[in-house]
């Protein structure tokens, strides 16, 4: 492991990329344009969701070439989950930790395929534990009881809350992100972070990091939201320094070409990281 200093910081990005296969609109020229905008910033570690496939997880690696680590967990298609960690600092202890479907539970066909769950290694030069998950889509993400998809969200935001408690009792700092498809006033976010004992730290963020206006297409469309989070285990090991929405506004593709990189935005932080 390196040496580092009592303090230095870290900056961190999660993007839901609008990989659903064979569904997401122009996903090649999307991917292209996006590996290379993250590629040309300063970020040092990106947590992406919903990378499906080995084709369009080699578009990305091809393109960022400054991430010399890739953290995911192999499938038949692709990244298990759809996701996948970039790193340009050295990644140990991965750990993939899938959800569960309970037998009650409603789950769409291709969230079963998918075998959503969590993904995480830990930055050795920091030693600080990401993660980053997608829990099940919905067309409310305000969900009550009597919504069908209610038990299956919960029971994996209950599984997601086990699995950080489990982490954090090693006094290891921990770093979660992803895309978890719940409002931040709805009552299961408030469960969520009490139960896990995070901080948001987008909490104030009020503005949609998803809208179905950004990219139209047939397969889902839901109510605009802020769904999309970075949390963090402790606000003294990890101080946010700065916090930012990114790629809100179209961009160029080609000559003739102009769009939304994904129906969401990506979220963007650094963190001073305190060592004791």
């Amino acid at each position: 492991m390196s040496e580092i200093n009592k303090k230095k910081q870290l900056s961190v990005l999660t993007f839901n990329t609008l990989g659903t296969p064979f569904f997401a609109p122009e996903i090649t020229k999307r991917y292209k344009r996006m590996a290379k905008l993250i590629d040309e910033n300063n970020f040092d570690v990106v947590c992406l969701q919903e990378i499906f496939t080995y084709y369009h997880l080699l578009l990305f690696k091809k393109i960022m070439k400054r991430f010399s680590y890739v953290c995911y967990q192999k499938s038949i298609f692709g990244p298990r989950g759809g996701l996948v960690i970039f790193s340009k600092y050295p990644l140990s202890h991965r750990e993939y930790v899938a959800y569960s479907f309970p037998k009650a539970a409603r789950a769409q066909f291709y969230w079963k395929i998918a075998k959503q769950g969590m993904l995480s290694c830990m930055i050795e030069d920091f030693s600080i534990r990401l993660i980053t998950t997608h829990l099940s889509s919905d067309t409310e993400h305000n969900l009550t009881p009597e919504n069908r998809l209610y038990t299956l969200i919960a029971n994996q935001l209950n599984e997601a809350a086990d699995t950080i408690n489990k982490y954090t009792k090693t006094g290891i700092p921990l770093i979660l992100t992803g895309d978890f498809n719940i409002a931040k006033n709805s009552t299961l976010y408030q469960k969520f972070v009490k139960q896990a004992k995070v901080y948001d730290i987008f909490g104030n963020i009020d503005k949609p990091t998803y809208s179905p206006d950004r990219i139209k297409y047939f397969y889902f469309g839901s109510k605009p939201a802020s769904i999309d989070n970075i949390f963090i285990s402790s606000i003294d090991a990890l101080t946010p320094v700065k916090t930012d929405l990114l790629f809100a506004k179209k961009v160029q593709f080609s000559k003739n070409k102009k769009g939304f990189l994904s129906d969401h935005i990506a979220l963007y932080c650094i963190l001073e990281i305190n060592k004791k």
